[in-house]
């Protein structure tokens, strides 16, 4: 049992509260061709689970602190014939991950014909990042070579404090912006819901990168922010993926990435190479702060699925690795068909070209201003570095275009009355949040996000209820009324 990281805990408690479907489900896919050993692959197979420990484990809540557990199973490695691929992969990646019993991981290797075979990894993101993907395709074509892997030791288990650092910028920099206009209408995920996908070839469009003096990943991001402004945001905020991988956890499978916003709000004379060095100087300051969750450092934000309305994951992808005899081709941007905000940028950098796949919700947003957005951005990363953001080359029905309604608001939740609830518990559970949030008084209709709660704070509080008062406060009561009269209303409803 070792202590899980601060990235899995907020990960955890958000799939326990939102009930998020396959939205953290990792799939990964290699297309085999040629004469493959199958007895060799199934065996390099388990040599990947006996090397990488955290794949064989689960999560457990234990007095308000989340552990790494061994699963009640061990991974399945099957194999199976399937000549229809597509359903399933359908089936796999549909296939329901329980985090509090696991596995969390498995493989399938699926004979499509005599020569041709489809192996699918599917993963909880709480084992499972981009970089993994990597990983597993070097360890698997190691394995199957013959070559030993060494098995690796648990990467976790480490109690890390909030650095004031940290702190200290999130609680200056925290934008609560959920709406991002896309198409002249102002769009909200309020939660994660099914997704579809457009898929785009950038590899011709990220002409103005080497003369800005920073990196693909920054002019992509350059680009994207570029892109909302140009659609009339004001102020955007872009989620991207930060690796938190060490020297000691390079070579691990596991969750080793913290999802960071990344704001803006330039000036119509603004060039594109101003706007990326202002973005360059954000993301040096992240880097060293990349550790630590922006919603645990600021505090009082709502465990959700998404901080931001638009993400992206960026990834340079490693050189391909041979499996002997086989011709090898691998899906790096699988679809788990659900979506966590309004739009998703997957991109995958390697030696053959860049490909972004657009991830989105058909509830939120039609296909058509999707690849509208994938086809402006591309203009956008073509262009010169000097040009200024309100020349962009967007069309004049996309250029600055008015929102639309904007967003409902949703109405407020009324709280519980502590007058009507047994005196003596509304006490108890005041005591306890003052203990948890250590706030010398704190009133029984104050919410709990405006005190400074996170996800930390939460099992906290239902470890301590759950050991005085006997009683398991299910998680969505701290989203649907975050008060000590909400939580004792619902501890008084379980007592009945």
């Amino acid at each position: 049992m070792v202590l899980a990281s601060q990235a899995q805990h907020g990960m955890w408690i958000t799939e326990m509260m939102h009930g998020t479907g396959t939205t953290y489900h990792m799939p990964f896919a290699l297309w085999l061709d040629g004469p493959l050993d199958r007895g060799a692959m199934l065996k390099a197979c388990e040599s990947v689970l006996a090397r990488q420990p955290v794949l064989g484990c689960a999560f457990e809540d234990r007095d308000g602190e989340l552990h790494l557990v061994p699963a009640a199973d061990r991974p399945p490695v099957e194999f199976t014939r399937a000549p229809d691929a597509d359903a399933l992969l359908r089936e796999e990646i549909a296939r329901p991950f329980d985090p509090g019993r696991g596995p969390l991981a498995r493989f399938t290797l699926a004979e499509v014909t005599p020569s041709r075979h489809l192996l699918l990894f599917v993963g909880h993101h709480l084992v499972f990042d981009g970089m993994s993907k990597d990983l597993l395709v070097r360890d698997l074509a190691a394995a199957y070579s013959g070559r030993p892997l060494p098995p690796l030791p648990m990467p976790y288990g480490s109690a890390a404090a909030i650095p004031p650092e940290a702190a200290a910028y999130w609680r200056e920099r925290w934008r609560d912006l959920t709406a991002v206009v896309i198409g002249g209408e102002a769009r909200t995920a309020r939660t994660a819901g099914r997704g579809e996908t457009v898929l785009l070839d950038l590899t011709d469009a990220m002409s103005g990168w080497e003369r800005t003096g920073g990196s693909r990943f920054e002019w992509f991001l350059t680009g994207v922010h570029a892109l909302l402004f140009g659609y009339g945001n004001a102020e955007a905020a872009v989620a991207i993926a930060m690796s938190t991988r060490s020297r000691e956890t390079r070579d691990h499978i596991g969750l080793f990435a913290t999802e960071l916003p990344v704001y803006s709000a330039p000036a119509p004379d603004t060039t594109l190479a101003e706007l990326a060095g202002e973005l360059r100087a954000q993301l040096r300051q992240l880097n060293r702060i990349r550790d630590v969750p922006a919603a645990r450092a600021a505090g009082g934000i709502r465990p959700r699925p998404a901080l931001a309305p638009v993400s992206i994951s960026f990834r340079r992808r490693a050189a391909d690795v041979a499996f002997p005899g086989l011709s090898v081709s691998a899906e790096w941007k699988m679809s788990n068909h659900m979506v966590r905000n309004v739009l998703h940028l997957q991109a995958v950098d390697g030696d053959d070209g860049l490909r972004l796949t657009l991830h989105y919700s058909p509830d939120l947003i039609d296909r058509e201003h999707v690849a509208a957005a994938g086809e402006h951005l591309r203009a956008v990363l073509a262009c010169d570095p000097a040009l200024r953001l309100a020349d962009l080359p967007l069309p004049a029905a996309a250029r600055n275009a008015a929102p639309g309604a904007a967003p409902p608001v949703e109405a407020p939740v009324p709280h519980a009355d502590a007058a009507t609830l047994d005196g003596e518990l509304v006490e108890q559970i005041r005591h306890i949040w003052m203990e948890v949030l250590r706030i010398d008084d704190i009133s029984p209709d104050e919410d709990l996000y405006d005190l400074g709660g996170h996800s930390l704070t939460i099992t906290q509080i239902s470890a301590r209820i759950r050991k005085r008062l006997g009683v398991e406060v299910p998680f969505d009561v701290f989203l649907e009324d975050p008060t000590v009269g909400g939580v004792a209303a619902a501890v008084s409803e379980l007592r009945a």
